[in-house]
């Protein structure tokens, strides 16, 4: 038997979880803040995924095309300031070859061929023709230099016999340009060579050209100043250079290859449009080299592409930060969605549970109406003794005896009315510990024990030997179970047996709620769960009760089957996890 206790001693317990929220807002709060920075996270990712990612990615394809275009128009620049320059440089030099194949092909030059004064004017036309011409001179088949005019004072005769030029000559060359080379005069320059073969032996008509006379025509010619241009041989020596880059008789690195003669070289490493041009010569094995100059005042940050690249990303990132902000809007309407959908949801479920005990109103009164029954009879007996008419038969024994069962009675409604109030007040969810098999206990025995003696239902409980609590509101699972208790004794109009089973699992319990009743047909089952649709005749349903469970144990994480079929009873399985997630 219970201890009894007075009205005045009625615990602070007692009072409804509505009055004492406070040590639950911390949580809640926790929770909250999780719940909003995760709906923001989701809502973010996918407007990225839908409207940003699709356009960084086309961003990044036309940068990348806007890069490669500009690359390619860099290398045609370049390649055809160097097929210019090549071409005219070709052109000059054949032009100073044709300068003095006129001279040894002149009537006159044969027979004023040793005469110096005849050179010095040769000399001055040939100037006048290009000032590159520095001297001219006259070599015998021997390779004596007979006559000569310019400004270099031999002092001693000259024999070009064992020069590699004038063997090249020898050996069958009518035109030669040389290599740049130091010779008899001890600074760099060019021989230009022209021989002709006579009576009296082979004539070879000769000049020097100074590399400064080239390199001041390649400063003149277009793309110039765009470019540091320089002459090589096929070893990678330098003939024509200017002081940035190099000096005359130098080495390089970048030599270019034969084939094919004109092109573009990228430089390993160099980011961008990093390289340079070349094109081989004609008249002889050199290729001219063009290198971009960089642009004096200029920096590669204010670089085209590097420009548009800049806008490109104040672009997304004023993009990123409106999606930002959109992201909030949509988060915060969503979770005012969520609000009014959980307000609407908890007067659902309040409604439910008024519907419930409406359903169970006749085993409520019956159950009250026990007690008071004890009662009104314990007070006419104890009216009775005192009445004198009867005698005098006051027993202070006997009337403490009633008195007692008349609080226990008392105590005993006062347990029926708090249990119902707990079950319809419209309460906070209040997440703790509790054990299924408590709360099936607590159903079983209590609420529906009138009703289940009166509907003639067995009841076998199957409960796992090993039970561990789980995360959940407890007044919510107990309309869970007492529906689908109350759905079962329904089913079984005549009686049967109740079966109520559970197991727990590694992650969580599973309850069955199993009964012997009329059982439902596959479509039956597949609207089970749909809000407004029951089984019952009507006026003994409103269909909420299926419906309101699912939605609450899907809030709690878990979920709910059936399993039926007409003439064999349904059996009604609920899994929960142990932990819920916020």
């Amino acid at each position: 038997m219970k201890e009894k206790e007075s009205p005045k001693d009625k615990p602070a317990k007692d009072k409804p979880a509505a009055d004492k929220p406070a040590a639950e807002k911390p949580g809640a709060a926790t929770a909250s803040l999780r719940h909003y920075r995760e709906l923001l996270w989701h809502t973010l990712v996918r407007q990225t995924l839908l409207y940003f990612l699709p356009l960084l990615l086309l961003a990044a394809f036309f940068h990348v095309q806007y890069r490669s275009m500009i690359r390619e128009s860099h290398r045609a620049h370049l390649t055809v300031i160097a097929e210019q320059q090549a071409t005219t440089l070709d052109l000059f030099l054949r032009e100073r070859l044709v300068n003095l194949a006129n001279l040894i092909d002149d009537p006159q030059f044969e027979s004023h061929e040793m005469s110096e004064v005849y050179l010095q004017q040769v000399l001055s036309r040939l100037r006048q023709t290009s000032p590159a011409f520095v001297d001219v001179g006259v070599v015998d088949d021997e390779g004596e230099l007979v006559a000569y005019a310019g400004p270099v004072d031999f002092r001693s005769p000259v024999n070009y016999g064992k020069e590699p030029w004038f063997q090249r000559v020898r050996e069958g060359e009518q035109t030669l340009v040389t290599d740049i080379y130091l010779g008899f005069r001890s600074e760099p320059h060019f021989t230009l060579a022209v021989k002709r073969e006579r009576e009296r032996g082979m004539r070879v008509v000769r000049s020097a050209l100074l590399p400064e006379q080239l390199l001041a025509l390649l400063e003149t010619l277009e793309g110039a100043q765009e470019v540091n241009a320089a002459v090589v041989n096929a070893h990678g020596v330098f003939q024509v250079v200017t002081e940035r880059v190099g000096t005359p008789l130098g080495e390089t690195s970048s030599v270019p290859p034969r084939e094919p003669n004109r092109g573009f070289v990228e430089v390993p490493g160099v980011p961008g449009a990093g390289g340079w041009a070349y094109a081989w010569l004609s008249e002889t094995p050199w290729a001219l080299v063009v290198h971009e100059r960089p642009r004096e005042g200029s920096s590669a940050v204010l670089s085209p592409q590097n420009w548009l690249l800049g806008v490109t990303v104040l672009f997304f990132l004023g993009m990123g930060l409106v999606i930002f902000v959109r992201a909030r809007q949509l988060v915060g309407k969503q979770l005012a969605a969520e609000q009014h959908e959980a307000e609407l949801s908890g007067q659902l479920v309040h409604a439910a549970k008024l519907a419930s005990v409406g359903e169970l109103a006749a085993g409520i009164a019956h159950e009250i109406n026990n007690p008071l029954a004890i009662i009104a009879e314990e007070v006419g007996m104890l009216k009775d003794t005192m009445n004198p008419e009867f005698g005098d038969t006051f027993d202070r024994d006997e009337l403490a005896e009633r008195l007692d069962i008349i609080h226990e009675a008392v105590f005993r409604c006062r347990d029926i009315t708090r249990k119902l109030l707990t079950f319809v007040r419209q309460t906070d969810i209040k997440i703790d510990n509790h054990e299924v098999e408590g709360i099936l206990d607590d159903v079983i025995g209590g609420m529906l024990s009138k009703e289940l003696l009166l509907g003639n239902v067995d009841i076998i409980k199957d409960y796992d030997p090993e039970p561990r609590p789980v995360q959940t509101d407890r007044n919510q699972l107990v309309q869970v179970f007492l529906n689908l208790i109350k759905n079962a004794v329904d089913a079984m109009p005549t009686g049967g047996t109740l079966t109520v089973r559970t197991k727990h699992g590694p992650e969580g319990v599973t309850v069955s709620v199993r009964d012997t009743g009329t059982g439902m047909t596959e479509d039956q089952m597949k609207r089970a769960f749909h809000p407004f649709f029951t089984t019952k005749p009507p006026g003994k349903g409103t269909g909420l009760g299926l419906s309101v469970s699912a939605s609450i144990l899907k809030n709690f994480g878990g979920n709910m089957y059936v399993e039926s079929a007409p003439g064999k009873g349904s059996t009604f399985t609920v899994e929960l996890p142990y932990e819920i997630s916020a």
